[in-house]
């Protein structure tokens, strides 16, 4: 179950930080400063590669969860900054964490 719980976190971990970062880019200002946008891309990329290899039960998929916890954990603590202001950073930071803490959990 852990590991489908997993799946599913970096499933939606991904789909929330590619909305968040267009959504950023559409509003402009703080939401669409680069180094944000670049971490919720690159959030949205290693969530989803990491959905791949636990849907293809991948040996090498170890390292890169505690990849995806860390930069899931960077990008949560990035949007919670924004969160007050904004729902769409408010869901990304609340996505990215349960993405982080169902990666820890299968390490």
């Amino acid at each position: 179950m852990s590991m489908k719980s997993c799946i599913d976190a970096c499933d939606e971990a991904h789909r929330v930080a590619t909305e968040a970062a267009i959504h950023g880019m559409q509003h402009g200002g703080a939401l669409a400063e680069w180094e944000l946008v670049q971490l919720l891309l690159d959030t949205a990329d290693i969530a989803e590669t990491a959905t791949d290899f636990l849907l293809r039960s991948s040996r090498q998929f170890t390292g890169l969860l505690r990849v995806t916890a860390e930069i899931c954990d960077k990008c949560a603590d990035s949007c919670e900054k924004l969160a007050a202001e904004d729902l769409r950073m408010k869901q990304c930071a609340e996505a990215c964490r349960r993405a982080a803490t169902q990666c820890r959990k299968l390490l």
